[in-house]
């Protein structure tokens, strides 16, 4: 008996000492935790002293007119305001400032009060009136405000990226083929055509045809005409300049968010360049689509919306094409809601064929929407000889057609080509036409 209960004894004394090593152990947790967070606090502490201490070091000292106004007790005598207001713009005028008074507004103090104001101490010296320092805080600082951010606006704007960088943000790739005609016809390539005209070999025999004409083969006189568009005028405001430059009959096609677009635009109208809106639409690309564009996720509201809200940017254009596109000119409901559009406001529609599936041209024609298509893109390289060369794959269009759509860029090598390119065309008698006068008489050949 008494060794069992000695191990009792023993047994109790174990878990006593067990409980008191778990409550020891406990507290010397509890105490370094919260060593570790004092020591955090002091840490971040003096990281917030640190920062303020820099802070107060790099800040600009103000001048003495400036402390006194920002520091200083507000003063209780009465301030005799000069006799011609301080000017400062209306959106800086501070709460504190009193707006003057017309003369009308005026009232003669009543006998009471005019005793009153005779009975207080004269602080201040009427013949010198006081310089209200509060406005001329506000409107120095509103000058300075509106200096920088004039000057940012500008250097934003003039700082041009380089071609291949505008190229990655606002452009998907665009295709190399060449479109000798916009009818059903296996398309040909580059070489092909300059090499020489395209020869279809299954002729028949006329005199056994009978045939009954849908329409009158559109003409444009004795000489072939060549339309050349410029896409994405207004966002390199350097290039964009040297195109209006050129001085000749071209159509500049403006993106709807270039900088200062309404100067931009009125410089090509008055270099006497067309018009027209270069429309942003969804590409299968992943690229950085533009701030304004349609997208086949949109709602047909929201498609209606969008084109309206593009349209309106711009003064007196004539027309719109596409600016990438190769999604959305497949979408059927959504280009129908551009059709309405163009319609309601009688513009044409230039197809710029980035894809080959593009529902364009059907819909144009079911809806009597004037349309025309383009045939070659000039500058897919930025090299003068590959766009010279890509520019007489157009006159060789023309002059089997009678007309052909170029279709460029406002790249450094577009502008030394077209300068080199437009002189040659008056012995060629090739003419430079108007989007506009193509398309008018398209739609009257009902092509």
């Amino acid at each position: 008996m008494k060794i069992l209960d000695s191990n009792k004894e023993a047994q109790k004394y174990r878990i006593k000492q067990a409980v008191k090593f778990i409550l020891l152990s406990a507290f010397f947790v509890v105490c370094f935790f919260w060593l570790g967070i004092t020591i955090y606090q002091i840490n971040e502490e003096s990281k917030i002293l640190e920062a303020e201490v820099s802070a107060q070091q790099n800040i600009t000292p103000l001048s003495q007119s400036e402390a006194d106004f920002l520091y200083a007790e507000p003063k209780v005598e009465k301030v005799v305001k000069a006799e011609k207001p301080t000017a400062y713009p209306p959106e800086v005028i501070p709460p504190e400032v009193e707006k003057p008074q017309k003369q009308d507004d005026i009232k003669s103090p009543k006998p009471e009060e005019a005793k009153q104001e005779e009975a207080k101490p004269e602080n201040t010296k009427s013949s010198e009136p006081v310089i209200d320092g509060a406005a001329l805080f506000y409107q120095k600082l509103a000058e300075l405000e509106a200096a920088d951010k004039k000057e940012a606006e500008e250097k934003e704007a003039d700082a041009d990226l380089p071609q291949e960088e505008l190229d990655k943000l606002y452009e998907e790739k665009l295709p190399d083929n060449v479109i000798v005609e916009d009818w059903e016809e296996p398309e040909l390539t580059p070489e092909q055509i300059a090499e020489g005209y395209h020869i279809y070999q299954r002729h028949m025999d006329v005199k056994k045809l009978n045939i009954i004409p849908k329409y009158k083969p559109a003409y444009f006189g004795e000489e072939p005409v060549i339309a050349v568009v410029i896409d994405d005028m207004g966002i390199a405001k350097k290039r964009t300049a040297d195109i209006i430059s050129l001085n000749a009959p071209l159509t500049a096609s403006f993106l709807t968010y270039g900088a200062n677009l309404e100067n931009q635009v009125k410089a090509a109208e008055a270099a006497g360049m067309e018009i027209m809106l270069h429309a942003p639409m969804e590409p299968y690309s992943k690229v950085d689509v533009a701030p304004d564009v349609l997208t086949t996720q949109m709602s047909l509201e929201e498609v209606h919306q969008g084109l309206e809200k593009m349209l309106a940017k711009f003064q007196d254009v004539k027309g719109i094409n596409n600016h990438m596109g190769s999604k959305f000119t497949e979408d059927k409901a959504r280009m129908q809601v551009v059709m309405d559009v163009l319609k309601e406001k009688g513009l044409f529609f230039l197809d710029s064929k980035t894809t080959p599936h593009s529902v364009g041209k059907e819909l144009a024609q079911k809806n009597g929407v004037s349309y025309a298509t383009r045939h070659v893109f000039i500058d897919n390289k930025n090299q003068v000889d590959y766009i010279l060369n890509q520019l007489k794959i157009a006159e060789k269009i023309a002059k089997r057609n009678g007309y052909a759509v170029a279709i460029g860029h406002p790249k450094s090598g577009t502008y030394e080509a077209l300068k080199q390119w437009l002189p040659s065309l008056k012995e060629k008698k090739i003419k430079i036409l108007h989007m506009s006068d193509i398309v008018k008489v398209l739609h009257k050949s009902h092509i």
